[in-house]
């Protein structure tokens, strides 16, 4: 009951008139917990795990008196006081039994040629790893001050080798946060916007389904730690928050069954946190995470497998869809500045800042370009058809953007070094997002972020608008339809520097004094959340992870010298932590000095190669695995540039760099849009039905002429059968695709002597 009850208490708080503005708009307060609320299964996931947990607390609370036992010991078991039986029954009631039912992969048609849209049934032997709404996966063991879910700093007066843990915006004011701004020398803020997109495929820890604690205290009026509520401590003396002694924070929903107890596992088993997306670069940000929301995603008005697209603008191309009245989500805060509603896409954060929102945008218009291209290109091929091979193409896209043309650039030569050469598809590598990572390591891009959102018109000057504050860009998606679209953000984002992180410039004060500021909540603190989540999900200090990546670790602060050349910053730490051991994971890393051609310190490229090899390895679709394109198509792949994709997807863009990722003075400034390579969609043509294939051996069509003739006859045949009958129950369709093999093996006889040469 007390857990319905807060849920109702929060869904009403919300996403009901009743808590807004007297002109009917939401406080801008709220906008981010909307924006975040879990929904439907998302919802009932965490509401089991919260009712499963909630009862045991209120067991161990009945027994803790009389019972002899001790109920706050790590190796406490609910066993002993609970039959298995009642742990099942407990189980079952809360919901938590029917989410580890087991996937069905039993449809080899679609799963041997296409991803699940919720990442299920990648690998066939463990087919949860890396699919939506699993545990984040563990590299070290967590560390909570009960043993198994309390996050350290609980106990406010509980010491840690000697010293408090200290507060969250302590740290933040102290050694993170700078109001001076040096300019990168080599990458531009296109970096960085690279980096939040991908961040968006790749993880999202899910909230609290409640904002208020399961007593009934909202946890926007309290500074106690009474779950779900965990607010951050302003300290005395704070140069911003003078009328407020916290900032609150929401812990993150856990997995069921984890925190307190397992059924499964018979034992108490630390708390772990749910990643609502999949942790695959499969474009999850585009087409959403669960097959229900995907299918919303897509416009079923035609059958051209086309996603949903909203009003055109002036001078624009398509627009996202808005979101719906039923979703509950309204960006309208200030009907006098803005009438525009959110837009949706398929991460449920795209509202959150105006480059975030161009960035989706594009890729909205890129598969519905891929579509209509493969649609004429296949006429005969239906929606789902046409719907799933763009996905897998613009997916393979974002795959080779990010580890040819963005990683190098963050974990630099050595860090390329250690990802290693791909050596093709390894069912036993678990690809699921590390606790880790998604929490510390890639909010490392948090330092190269600029406190302003360029704007540029055509000639690369500022729109008569301006550039925009960052705290102005959040949760303002009519400044994308009113004030010139997506390409002057664009623009600004491949022409300007990002942000250089130095050891006394670390996070922009927008991002720790406003943001998501209004008029009716004090300011966020990006540093200080970053620092508060790390100790919510139980992640070890930062001398644990740099044992993990068998690096030194530091018995003083003097020790750190090394890695932490700056003797004001080792100074600043031991002020606020005391002892080594205390540092956050996170706040140790990014203060790490960069590696010479990265934008990481050792530790962070440690984790973020850990991460990304798994992420390539264990990823059955993986791009560039044997199998998952033909060879001519791969070759394609190959070709694409995220400066080519915002051309063609740009409402007029007419000048690129050849590199967006690098500033244009170091490559010979700008060219034409024509003349950046393009993606031939010839070779995606299905030959089952036209007469013949484009010519495989022109250099014109830009094959890889090695690869296609190290393939025997045998395989290219296979190869045809596998990638082109999708409906391989129509016997025409059969029939068809069997002649044209026959003619392929016609075509490629006169090249069997080299074919043989070549294996030889």
């Amino acid at each position: 009951m007390e857990i319905d009850l807060a849920i109702n208490n929060t869904i009403d708080a919300l996403f009901t008139k009743r808590s807004r503005n007297s002109n009917g708009t939401p406080n801008y307060a709220d906008l981010l917990r909307v924006f975040r609320f879990p929904k439907g299964e998302a919802r009932q996931l965490a509401r089991a795990a919260e009712i499963y947990e909630r009862t045991l607390v209120n067991i161990r609370k009945h027994i803790a008196k009389g019972d002899a036992l001790s109920t706050s010991s790590e190796s406490y078991e609910f066993k002993d006081i609970l039959s298995r039986e009642h742990l099942h029954l407990l189980a079952e009631l809360s919901g938590c039994v029917e989410h580890r039912e087991m996937p069905n992969c039993t449809d080899m048609c679609y799963h041997s040629r296409y991803r699940s849209i919720d990442g299920t049934c990648n690998n066939m032997k463990n087919p949860w790893w890396g699919a939506s709404l699993t545990a984040f996966k563990r590299n070290v063991k967590p560390i909570y001050e009960n043993g198994f879910s309390t996050p350290v700093g609980w106990t406010k007066k509980k010491l840690y080798g000697g010293f408090l843990k200290p507060s969250s915006r302590l740290i933040s004011t102290s050694v993170i946060t700078t109001k001076r701004i040096t300019p990168d020398n080599r990458i531009t803020h296109m970096v960085m916007q690279w980096g939040q997109f991908l961040d968006h495929d790749l993880d999202h820890a899910l909230p609290s389904v409640s904002s208020e604690s399961w007593d009934g205290i909202d946890c926007k009026k309290t500074c106690d730690y009474a779950p779900p509520c965990f607010p951050i401590e302003v300290p005395p003396g704070d140069p911003r928050i003078k009328n407020r002694r916290c900032i609150d924070v929401i812990r993150t929903s856990s997995v069921c069954g984890s925190g307190m107890t397992s059924v499964f596992f018979e034992g108490v088993q630390h708390r772990e946190q749910i990643n609502q997306l999949t942790s695959y670069i499969d474009a999850s940000q585009v087409y959403g995470y669960s097959y229900e929301f995907s299918v919303e995603l897509r416009n079923l008005t035609t059958d051209d497998g086309l996603l949903r697209t909203g009003v055109q603008f002036p001078g624009q191309k398509d627009m996202l869809p808005f979101a719906a009245p039923q979703d509950g989500i309204d960006c309208r805060r200030n009907l006098n500045e803005n009438t525009m509603n959110c837009f949706v896409a398929g991460d449920i954060r795209v509202n959150e800042q105006i480059g975030l929102l161009a960035m989706h945008t594009i890729w909205m218009r890129e598969h519905n370009r891929i579509a209509i291209k493969l649609r004429d290109l296949n006429p005969h091929w239906d929606g789902d058809t046409i719907y799933q091979e763009a996905r897998k193409i613009v997916g393979a896209q974002m795959q080779h953007i990010t580890y040819k043309h963005w990683l190098p650039l963050i974990i630099g030569e050595t860090g390329m070094k250690l990802l290693g050469e791909y050596k093709g598809y390894d069912p036993n590598i678990n690809p699921s997002i590390s606790n880790v990572f998604a929490t510390a390591a890639l909010r490392f891009g948090h330092t190269i972020i600029n406190p302003l959102l360029h704007r540029l018109n055509s000639t690369f000057q500022p729109i008569p608008q301006g550039h925009l504050p960052l705290h102005k860009a959040f949760f303002a998606p009519w400044r994308l339809a009113y004030e010139g679209g997506v390409d002057p953000l664009i623009r600004g984002m491949f022409s300007i520097p990002a942000k250089l992180k130095t050891p006394e410039e670390n996070l922009n004060s927008e991002l720790t004094e406003k943001l998501f500021q209004s008029s009716h909540a004090v300011a966020l603190d990006l540093a200080a959340i970053n620092i508060q989540r790390s100790r919510d999900h139980g992640l070890p200090g930062y001398n644990v992870y740099r044992e993990f990546c068998n690096l030194s670790t530091a018995a003083t602060f003097d020790n750190m010298e090394n890695y932490i050349k700056s003797a004001d910053v080792r100074r600043k730490l031991q002020e606020i932590y005391g002892h080594p051991d205390n540092v956050d994971v996170w706040v140790g890393g990014i203060l790490e000095d960069q590696i010479e051609d990265g934008k990481v310190g050792p530790l962070f490229q440690c984790l973020l190669v850990e991460q990304f090899r798994r992420l390539r390895d264990g990823d059955r679709f993986y791009y560039e695995s044997s199998g998952v394109f033909l060879p001519q198509q791969l070759n394609q792949i190959k070709q694409a540039n995220l400066g080519r994709i915002l051309c063609d997807n740009g409402d007029k863009m007419n000048e690129i760099t050849s590199n967006v990722f690098l500033l244009p003075k170091i490559q010979g400034g700008f060219k034409k849009c024509a003349d950046m390579p393009e993606i031939s969609l010839n070779f995606w043509q299905d030959c089952g039905s036209c007469k013949s294939l484009p010519p495989l051996l022109e250099e014109s069509e830009l094959l890889d002429y090695h690869a296609l003739n190290k393939r025997s006859t045998h395989s290219i045949k296979n190869t045809f059968k596998q990638s082109w009958d999708f409906k391989e129950t129509q016997q025409s369709r059969i029939n068809s695709l069997e002649d044209t093999i026959n003619k392929l093996q016609n075509e490629f006889e006169e090249y069997k002597k080299r074919v043989q040469n070549l294996e030889n």
